[in-house]
């Protein structure tokens, strides 16, 4: 197989509606709102998928080293995850102590494991939550970089183990998510493998995808992390399941392609946010509560959690524009 340098700019403008999802869902959330966006977690399992598919395609059958793999990867996550874990640390200095230990954890992105008290569930990164995920996807990446070339029969095995675990997860807890906690990283890593293995084997099987589309895919993504969560067991694990085993890699199969024109330069320019946006929403959230002159209350206004909606992306814009991109020059010269 050659190696193909397209870049597939439909799939930036998914990452950036699953971005928005997860900034929906959280901001819902934290304003007193949980369940407005009801499936807006699931976002998480698609940029596992689309990691999957974009790292295959990137590092298949190009020639570098382990190390040199990584340290791409690091330097294209760890800029903003400095600087968010930094924020988190100077606004919620008392969080989950002891302080040290744990803003040395987060910045080199080690978990914090330990026994939680029962009926708690401490965060793996009390100063940035949402490195969680960027966790798990450092870790799997690493993993598949010397498996990349497996034959799909290991491949096959792969997909068929983790996804016996994840839907063992989803009829258990009647859903996927799981994993951003002590308690439950390990089902975390199944997570993270099932996905990021679908879209491994998308790549793979790219031939066979459908005519490629990018208004169908994008319409289907949003639809499916906003639908409320299914009231009774076991609808919602289901459904769930169905969106990461079915649904999220088909999205990546006919997103895979690149519209030219304006609609190509949006696509190209909001994926480029859509990590910021990301890695950024918990710090920007956290900010402005510091700044809200009522202070933080468990219901805030729905016009609190409107102007964050506004301010986030702004925020993530001018982290990529005037940190991520010059540090990620920098580290890539050095």
């Amino acid at each position: 197989m050659k190696q193909d340098p397209q870049r597939y700019a439909a799939l930036d403008g998914l990452r950036a509606g699953a971005a928005l999802g997860v900034l929906l869902y959280h901001f819902a959330d934290w304003s007193g709102r949980p369940g407005w966006f009801g499936h807006g977690y699931l976002a998480v399992d698609f940029f596992f998928c689309l990691s999957g598919f974009v790292l295959a395609h990137a590092f298949q059958q190009r020639q570098i080293g382990w190390l040199a793999y990584l340290r791409i990867r690091l330097v294209r996550i760890w800029p903003l995850l400095v600087l968010s874990t930094l924020v988190g640390a100077a606004l919620t200095p008392r969080h989950s102590p002891p302080f040290w230990p744990n803003l040395v954890r987060g910045l080199l992105l080690v978990p914090r494991f330990g026994h939680a008290a029962e009926g708690t569930f401490p965060t793996l990164f009390p100063f940035n939550p949402p490195a969680w995920s960027l966790c798990l996807e450092v870790i799997v990446s690493a993993l598949w970089f010397p498996l990349r070339r497996a034959p799909d029969l290991l491949l096959a095995a792969i997909v068929l183990c983790s996804g016996a675990v994840m839907l063992w997860v989803a009829l258990g807890l009647d859903g996927v998510e799981t994993g951003w906690d002590q308690a439950t990283f390990w089902l975390g890593v199944a997570r993270a493998t099932f996905s990021f293995s679908l879209g491994w084997a998308a790549w793979r099987y790219r031939s066979l995808a459908p005519p490629p589309r990018l208004l169908l895919p994008a319409a289907l993504l949003l639809a499916a992390l906003v639908m409320p969560v299914a009231p009774a067991r076991p609808w919602n694990g289901l459904y769930d399941f169905a969106c990461v085993a079915g649904l999220f890699p088909l999205l990546v199969l006919v997103g895979a392609h690149d519209p030219k024109g304006a609609v190509g330069a949006l696509c190209r320019t909001t994926g480029d946010v859509s990590y910021p946006l990301y890695a950024m929403h918990w710090a920007t959230w956290a900010v402005m509560l510091r700044l809200y002159p009522d202070g933080w209350k468990p219901l805030l206004p729905v016009g609190f959690a409107a102007l964050a909606v506004i301010v986030a992306p702004a925020v993530a814009w001018a982290a990529l524009r005037f940190y991520d991109a010059p540090v990620r020059r920098w580290l890539g010269k050095t």
